[in-house]
């Protein structure tokens, strides 16, 4: 609302009033009191007629008041008029101000309503100027609550409209775009559908944060008040406006909503039904505009017609014609329909025939089947258990069995395995025959493929002094196919080719084929096939010398495989040789393997043809060019020929040539020889035959997991002792440390880490003392563990409270740390809490040492802290022996004769077996055997089930409670309750099972 000037500055007026009545007050005190200075009261009296409160004139006037009756008591006790005639006239002239204040007050009312209509009729002008007009429904949302809320002098607004039974958001003003407002409400749904619902505008005062937010680019905030009206068309509700105010919501606020709710109203109806007419009169548009379309389409019609009545004329004619023809040849049909009818009979015959040797076919295919599954069965389990029993003598656990005694076991579980690969060979050949053998077609990346294989025959090549090359073709990334398929087939080719060649080279080099697919080619400078059995090589058990006395072994199955798999994917096979001089066999896929239907031929390599094979066009070896990725085995030099002795030796296990290459020269900077294995069965074998000073260990390579490598080096008392620092892309960090690993280093490691890594190990190898601290608080038990862990190269040190284990640590360095949970003045958890929140501590391995039960929940803390937790109990002792032994790397041969037989004790245990139970499920006694020989010195107990209802049995008993639960199920995939017990297996109730059947 506008305000005048008087109202602007209230304030001053106030004053000049207040300064006013004082002022008379003043000269009314320093005349006689029959002076009438008390008349210029009425000047501020009437002054107040410009105030914008009702309440000014009568406040001026009762303070006139107070002022006309203090100044006539007072002029009064000077006694110098008379005194009738003084309070007469001041009575009037107080009666005079009184009605001049109330005259004022209904003066101000009266300017104020006048200036509030005004008001209100210039606001509803303005809302009509500005949704007056050709507008949108949006355009309307937009220009009213802009206008409404900027003349309301709120912060925020928005309109909801009408459509059908809920309302829609159709404006917004002083509301941040990404701010969460409702696009809609229906009716009777909170304060908007109430106000909805009733008709009536509601006010909400002290609104919670976050209820209507408004904002500029500076910031954003919440209105604390809020004014919610209706829309009115006629009486009925068609659109709810919602305004927020910052302070309090003008008076007139509510008036003008009221006002405005019928014009707007009006408006959103008048819009709503402009674009109602907009929509008919287009809908009206297109449907005459198809109904031209259709019009002429008619009319085009209509004329084909005729056209098509005047061909339909002409052909009757020539039908009448023809059918004089018909009858004439109906009589030759006839004929000739008797001799089909005779032919159809021959051809019924014939099919019964074939459809009774398809089946007998068929017959003897299943027969063929379950003959060689039976008889897979029946190998297999004999073989099972000679593969077990000749691994638990060849690791020797035992330590009774000589050098020569371990390598027989070795040759019999290699044998064992050479047959277990013809047996595997056999099955595929019988499967793909019978046609079950699934494949699984993925996209498959070349590249990793290669270089799997180029890992996997590298130490074979090696070993021959061949040189091992694998070339790929720009254009070559990846084929739909299954992978674990074209793996088996060039894994075949490639062994055959290292096989026969004796010097020169073997190379897989990969090229695009025509059609979008892939030749993988194996070529060797090997012996060569003659042409005339370049055929025979392809069927099953056949070979190109199949004499008695051949040079090189093999079943001759392989290749027979290969062909089917490479049928069966799509793809063929093509062989060009020359005896003396080598082979080429290439594999030829497709770039997409389409399992539904037989592959086609490829036209870019010989076809077969009169059952024989034409030697494949292949192009030449490739020169180094800039399109060629040639990827050549390097010759990866180390120290293991220049050995001295006295030198100090690392072992690098890393399948990257390139890192390994720099951990080799940095290797010579410190001093240090070096040797390299690029697989983890290679270094396994380098580290017992080597026993270098340190391991750098990658964890991932090619054949298996670096965890195993760690985990086999630390199980082996000639190697457990050689610090391992492992360095990977992968953080196993917690499982390297508690496997025994010094440090743990994340790729790509700094040169600064890896020199500091091979420093630490110099000063360890100078260092001959190992220093124990033991915290336990019973003195026979702490004298006890020094005795037990004391040795010629190992010092103990004894605290007895956590105050002393914490002064030591500060003021000491050791190797490891033995620790009690039950100390007198604080718990373990403490000490360990204290040590890693400290880093002025030098935090050495922790292995707990108590004899109180741990639960599930206190065992998980410890593990944050300790790298072994040992449980006081039944060879408790063995075990500390082996955890210390361990992280102190020491040498076990020169352990005292006592602390060796307690190690290889806890080596022949388990702490993830000990104390299992385990229920085996299997029928062959030799088996069982077997897999209780496994388990049983590790610590677990073996539950033997001989069939699937007596597991079941067990299983209910242990569901039952009646019996001790098992932790692990291994059941015979093969046995005749298997399917029983797996349909009765509550998969929620039991633990988890493994299958132990044939492979």
């Amino acid at each position: 609302m506008k305000l005048g000037f008087f109202e602007r500055h209230a304030v001053s007026l106030y004053a000049m009033l207040a300064l006013l009545l004082g002022a008379v007050f003043v000269a009314d005190l320093m005349v006689a009191l029959g002076t009438a200075v008390w008349v210029i009261y009425l000047v501020p009296v009437v002054l107040a007629f410009l105030a914008p409160r009702p309440q000014a004139p009568i406040v001026v006037a009762g303070a006139a008041t107070i002022l006309v009756v203090a100044g006539f008591l007072i002029d009064f006790s000077a006694g110098t008029f008379d005194v009738d005639i003084a309070q007469i006239n001041r009575t009037m002239g107080v009666a005079v101000v009184w009605v001049l204040a109330v005259t004022g007050t209904l003066f101000i009312r009266n300017r104020l309503a006048i200036r509030a209509q005004e008001w209100l009729q210039a606001g509803q002008v303005e809302l009509a100027r500005q949704v007056s007009g050709e507008i949108t429904l949006p355009e309307l949302g937009e220009q009213a609550t802009d206008v409404l809320g900027r003349y309301l002098g709120a912060c925020a607004g928005v309109l909801y409209a009408r459509t059908g039974e809920s309302f829609t958001r159709i404006g917004a003003f002083g509301v941040p775009a990404d701010a969460t407002l409702p696009t809609g409400f229906l009716l009777g749904e909170g304060h908007l559908g109430r106000v909805a619902r009733d008709g009536e505008t509601i006010r909400l005062d002290d609104v919670p944060a976050g209820h209507l937010v408004y904002g500029s680019a500076l910031g954003r905030g919440t209105p604390g008040r809020l004014l919610i009206a209706p829309t009115l068309d006629e009486g009925t509700v068609n659109g709810v406006l919602e305004f927020g105010f910052i302070g309090p919501v003008p008076a007139e606020a509510v008036a003008l909503l009221q006002r405005t709710a019928g014009p707007l109203g009006i408006a959103l109806r008048s819009v709503q039904y402009r674009a109602r007419l907009s929509e008919l009169l287009e809908e009206t548009r297109r449907q005459s505009e198809e109904l031209r379309t259709h019009t002429e389409e008619l009319g085009a019609a209509n004329a084909e017609l005729e056209e098509q009545s005047r061909a339909l004329q002409d052909s009757q004619a020539r039908l009448e014609l023809q059918q004089s023809e018909l009858e004439q040849t109906n009589t030759q049909l006839e004929t000739q329909t008797q001799m089909l009818e005779a032919q159809r009979d021959d051809l019924a015959r014939t099919q019964s025939t074939l459809k009774e040797q398809a089946r007998q076919l068929e017959q003897a295919s299943r027969y063929k089947s379950e003959f060689v599954a039976n008889m897979s069965h029946e190998l297999r389990t004999p073989l099972n258990a000679l593969l077990i029993m000749a691994r638990l003598l060849a690791d020797n656990r035992t330590g009774n069995l000589s050098a020569e005694q371990v390598s027989f076991a070795q040759t019999i579980e290699s044998s064992g395995n050479d047959l277990l690969a013809l047996i595997n060979d056999i099955l595929d050949i019988s499967k793909i025959e019978a046609g079950k053998l699934d494949l699984q077609p993925e996209e498959t990346a070349v590249r990793p493929l290669v270089e799997k294989l180029r890992l996997s025959f590298e130490g074979t090549a090696r070993q021959k002094q061949l040189r091992l090359v694998t070339e790929i073709d720009q254009g070559v990334d990846t084929l739909v196919t299954d992978p674990l398929r074209v793996e088996q087939v060039l894994k075949n080719f490639l062994s055959n080719a290292i096989k026969f060649t004796d010097a020169g080279e073997v190379a897989l080099r990969l090229s695009p084929a025509p059609d979008g697919g892939v030749v993988f080619a194996v070529t060797d400078t090997g012996i060569g096939i003659a042409e005339d059995q370049q055929q025979l090589i392809f069927e099953a058990f056949r070979q190109a010398d199949g004499t008695i006395n051949r040079k090189y072994g093999g079943t001759g199955l392989g290749l027979s495989i290969s062909r089917e798999l490479a049928t069966l994917l799509g793809g063929e096979i093509e062989i060009s040789s020359t005896p003396g001089e080598g082979s080429t066999f290439a594999l030829v896929l497709p770039a997409s393997c389409d399992t539904g239907s037989p592959p086609a031929p490829h036209r870019s390599v010989a076809a077969r043809a009169n059952g024989s094979r034409r030697p494949i066009e292949l192009p030449p070896a490739p020169q180094p060019a800039p399109q060629i990725l040639a990827v050549p085995v390097p010759a990866m030099p180390d120290d293991r020929d220049a050995m001295a002795s006295g030198d100090r030796l690392i072992l690098v296990v890393e399948d990257d040539l390139n890192f390994a290459r720099i951990l080799y020269d940095l290797a010579h900077e410190l001093g240090f020889k070096c040797i390299i294995a690029n697989t983890a069965d290679d270094g396994v074998l380098l580290a017992r035959q080597y026993l270098p000073h340190a391991v750098l260990l990658d964890m991932g390579l090619p054949d298996h997991s670096g965890l195993s490598v760690l985990d086999r080096l630390k199980r082996d008392t000639r190697t457990r002792h050689i610090p391992v620092h492992v360095a990977s892309v992968e953080d196993y960090s917690q499982a390297a440390l508690a496997y025994g690993a010094v440090s743990y280093m994340l790729k790509p490691v700094l040169r600064e880490k890896l020199i500091s890594a091979l420093e630490q190990l110099e000063t360890r190898l100078s260092q001959h003392m190992r220093r124990v601290l033991i915290v336990e608080d019973d003195p026979a038990q702490l004298e006890g563990l020094k005795h037990l862990l004391a040795g010629k190269d190992v010092e103990t040190v004894g605290v007895s409270s956590a105050r002393e284990c914490l002064s030591k640590l500060k003021a000491e360095t050791f190797d490891c740390m033995v620790l009690d949970m039950t100390l007198p003045d604080a718990s373990g958890f403490d000490v360990l809490e204290d040590l890693n929140a400290d880093q002025s501590f030098s935090l050495p391995p922790v292995i707990v040492y108590t004899a109180r039960e741990l639960s599930d929940d206190e065992e998980l803390q410890l593990r944050r802290y300790s790298k072994s937790i040992i449980i006081k109990g039944a060879k408790s002792p063995e075990r500390l022996i082996d955890e210390v032994t361990l992280f102190l790397h020491q040498v076990v041969s020169e352990l005292p004769e006592a602390q060796q037989k307690m190690l290889a004790n806890s080596l022949n245990r388990d702490a993830l077996l000990e104390g299992r139970r385990i229920l085996v499920v299997e029928d062959d006694v030799r088996n069982v055997f077997a897999v209780t020989s496994i388990f049983e010195p590790h610590g677990a107990e073996v539950q033997i089930a001989r069939n699937g209802r007596e597991a079941l049995e067990a299983l209910d008993r242990i569901g039952a409670g009646t019996a001790p639960p098992v932790d692990l199920v291994l059941m015979d995939g093969e046995h005749d309750d298997g399917q029983a017990l797996e349909a009765a297996w509550p998969g929620s109730r039991w633990p988890r099972r493994r299958g132990t059947g044939p492979g």
